[in-house]
């Protein structure tokens, strides 16, 4: 049948490109062809086969594999802590106000309903994300770590005090670093893990969690306080599942 087909549609398209050569009026010539051509190809046009519903089939089977992954992850990155944390797993689905390290807000497919607050941490697989803004009925808005106010934290095997923040004027460092200042001189080196310090009441941040890991120092002579560089120990990029600490947990059970 697609043998006998072809040449026909072979044919139209000849005639229809001579009329054009021509000089005639193509207008109800391309309604016939438009008419005849669109279900003819759609004819001939292979479908969807077998390895192209297994291929899709195995995207999304990764993509569940790996939200998955991640909620354990942030499950085993909290039972480390020295605190006892109730939480709710969310999944990011929405980037929103980009600033030049990246977005500096995200937007969680959890809220009011949920038990979340404002000044709730969220946290990912591989430490802190940062803290809800804003709360809807369904939905949350997060301030990532670094895009607004410092964050209180310890740096290396003595804990040494520090204030991170996202810049600093006085050092030289790329813009999807963070920098921890009014660091005790010659206390902190490359390598150091950085965690939150943790807040009053544990809100919005728990302490113990990790925020990044420093990759050198700035000395400055003259001051009596060091300057850390700190590559995040989360990647947005990539992130989706986290958990948001909900403290009462859930108000009102969740309906679809």
């Amino acid at each position: 049948m697609r043998r006998r087909v072809l040449p026909a549609l072979l044919a139209l398209t000849v005639l229809v490109l001579l009329a054009d050569l021509a000089g005639a009026p193509l207008g109800p010539l391309r309604g016939v062809g438009d008419a005849v051509i669109g279900p003819v190809e759609r004819f001939v046009a292979p479908g969807e086969d077998e390895t192209d519903r297994l291929e899709r089939d195995n995207i999304a089977l990764e993509q569940e594999v790996r939200r998955l992954r991640d909620r354990a992850g942030t499950r085993q990155q909290l039972e480390g802590l020295d605190v006892d944390l109730t939480t709710v797993d969310a999944r990011v689905v929405a980037l929103d106000r980009a600033g030049a390290s990246g977005p500096q807000r995200i937007t969680l497919d959890v809220g009011r309903r949920d038990g979340v607050r404002a000044q709730s941490a969220v946290v990912a697989p591989d430490g802190l994300v940062g803290r809800v803004v804003s709360v809807g009925e369904w939905s949350a808005d997060v301030e990532v770590v670094g895009a607004g106010s410092g964050v209180g934290v310890r740096t290396g095997p003595k804990g040494v005090l520090g204030t991170l923040a996202g810049s600093d004027p006085t050092t030289s460092h790329a813009a999807d670093e963070l920098v921890v200042t009014q660091l005790t001189r010659d206390r902190a080196s490359a390598g150091d893990e950085v965690v939150t310090l943790g807040s009053p009441g544990q809100r919005p941040y728990p302490p113990g969690i990790p925020v990044g890991t420093v990759t050198r120092v700035e000395r400055e002579p003259g001051r009596l306080t060091d300057t850390a560089v700190i590559e995040p120990a989360v990647d947005l990029a990539t992130i989706d599942v986290v958990a948001v600490v909900t403290g009462p947990g859930r108000t009102t059970a969740r309906t679809p």
